[in-house]
């Protein structure tokens, strides 16, 4: 008694073509800037993701100044013979740069309101 093989169970309906995405040019004009939109003015005063560069830009270069001053603080107080209070330096400058980097970013933002103005 021979059975036939089991049918493959069917096919899923065809995908729907989508419109690719606009190719730019090198020499086109930029796109806008994501950041201005009305989801971004949320985003800032709420919580969320930051997606403006100049922010995230001052953010890094916070970070590292706050990492570099608490490595060397960190050293300072171990007396050079104690590379372990380098590395809980670093992890408080980290953090307390993390938090004080969105003040310098308020500040910046607010120099460059009143700029416009």
């Amino acid at each position: 008694m021979d059975h036939p093989p089991p049918m493959p169970p069917p096919l899923p309906p065809p995908v729907p073509y989508a419109t690719p995405a606009p190719y730019a040019h090198p020499l086109s004009p930029p796109r806008p800037d994501p950041g201005v939109g009305p989801a971004q003015a949320v985003f800032d005063t709420v919580a969320g993701p930051n997606v403006r560069l100049k922010d995230n830009l001052i953010q890094l270069a916070c970070v590292i100044v706050g990492a570099i001053a608490g490595g060397a603080g960190g050293w300072w107080y171990g007396g050079g013979r104690r590379p372990e209070f380098a590395v809980f330096g670093v992890i408080i400058g980290l953090f307390v740069s993390l938090v004080l980097s969105g003040v310098v970013i308020g500040i910046v933002r607010f120099f460059t309101a009143v700029k416009r103005r």
